[in-house]
């Protein structure tokens, strides 16, 4: 009786029973193993409720998951994305697939198979659950202000043609949830530095560890919620190009290549207002080797990463030698190049501007607190307090 009440209040948009069985044994939170070859713990517990209401809510474990037969599933096959699903695409009426996206991700800069490089240490590509999760549909209530849930006016309305309500609510969590962004500005920046800030993985592909994004003025901007602010996408993907066919910088495809540069900081297609005036001697600025990396040291020794030693191992790296030695008293002038000697003569500028404005204010102020106070003492020796 209690089964058959629970059933009947359930919600709508819990589709279908578990047809395999799976949760018989993928319901318990502890369900996992020690994987012996990398020493990492491995989950796998699933979540029925949260799994049903996820995009992949409708599709069968035994539709990626193959060879299961055997329990425990000893002999299971690694997931392929590219494999043909069993769900239909309704504007096609074939069998889905994402072996389209999987084909042109491969012949990108971070598949297997680009033509223009020869791909060496492969196991530092991204697959596509590094970038991918089952993500939970997240619909809108209101398309102007985007809020989260689901306008049941909306759904009502859609009910007017779809009778079928299971088909028309989960087609209408997934054409919202398209509303949303795939991730923030602020996740998809974190994403990309999971493997971009790793200077050992960078230099192994020939790259440049691009870590220092967090010391420029777009990062500032995305960190505190600006929706005007690029993150890595806003260049490297804009309104034209794709994040699955991404080229190298050098290829005339690739967004940021030179001939391209001004027009994708422009943006003037996207949503984003970037630099609409941009020139192209604007677009060759630098973005990612702005900034001394000092943050990062910074942020590494308050989170007890780092060491005081390697504070101090930051002024004999080279993007911030030529700041520090214009700062030191017994520099060679005669070995300096005209920049650093151009450097010196701002710093010394500075230097005393700063400290004859700081002698100006702090003495003013002590001078005016004491004579202040001396006129208090005349006052109060004269009678005139009370």
């Amino acid at each position: 009786m209690i089964w058959m009440v629970s059933t009947l209040n359930a919600p709508s948009f819990i589709y279908a029973a578990d047809e395999e069985a799976c949760s018989v044994c993928h319901k318990y939170p502890g369900l996992g193993r020690i994987d012996t070859q990398t020493g990492k713990s491995r989950l796998f517990y699933v979540s029925e409720d949260i799994y049903i209401n996820s995009v992949h809510g409708k599709v069968l474990c035994r539709n990626c998951h193959l060879n299961l037969d055997v329990i425990p599933h000893t002999d299971a096959k690694k997931v392929d994305c590219s494999t043909k699903c069993h769900l239909k695409e309704p504007s096609t009426d074939k069998e889905f697939s994402h072996g389209g996206i999987y084909a042109e991700f491969n012949t990108s800069i971070h598949g297997l198979y680009t033509p223009e490089m020869t791909k060496k240490c492969t196991e530092d590509l991204p697959q596509c659950t590094d970038c991918h999760v089952n993500a939970v549909y997240q619909p809108v209530s209101d398309l102007t202000t985007m809020q989260a849930g689901i306008s049941q006016d909306a759904l009502r309305r859609c009910l007017g043609c779809h009778e079928n309500k299971e088909w028309t609510n989960r087609f209408y969590q997934h054409f919202a949830h398209r509303m949303h962004r795939s991730k923030t500005a602020v996740q998809t920046v974190k994403l990309c530095l999971d493997c971009h800030k790793d200077e050992k993985k960078m230099a192994r592909h020939g790259l440049t560890a691009t870590s220092n994004y967090k010391d420029t003025f777009h990062w500032k901007g995305v960190l505190y919620g600006d929706p005007n602010m690029p993150d890595c996408l806003s260049c490297h993907a804009p309104v034209g190009f794709t994040v699955h066919s991404m080229k190298t910088g050098s290829n005339p495809g690739s967004a940021v290549h030179k001939q391209n540069l001004q027009a994708t900081c422009s943006n003037l297609n996207g949503t984003q207002v970037c630099h609409p005036k941009a020139t192209e001697q604007f677009a060759t600025g630098k973005i990612h080797p702005t900034g001394s990396g000092f943050e990062k040291k910074v942020s590494a020794y308050v989170e007890g990463e780092a060491t005081l030693n390697e504070m101090d191992s930051l002024k004999q790296e080279r993007r911030f030698r030529d700041l520090s030695a214009v700062t030191s008293e017994d520099v060679d002038i005669t070995k300096l190049d005209e920049q650093q000697i151009f450097q010196r003569k701002v710093y010394i500028i500075v230097k005393y501007v700063y400290t004859l404005l700081i002698t100006v204010v702090i003495g003013g102020m002590m001078a005016h607190q004491m004579l202040d106070f001396i006129r208090i003492l005349i006052n109060k020796s004269k009678g005139k307090l009370h």
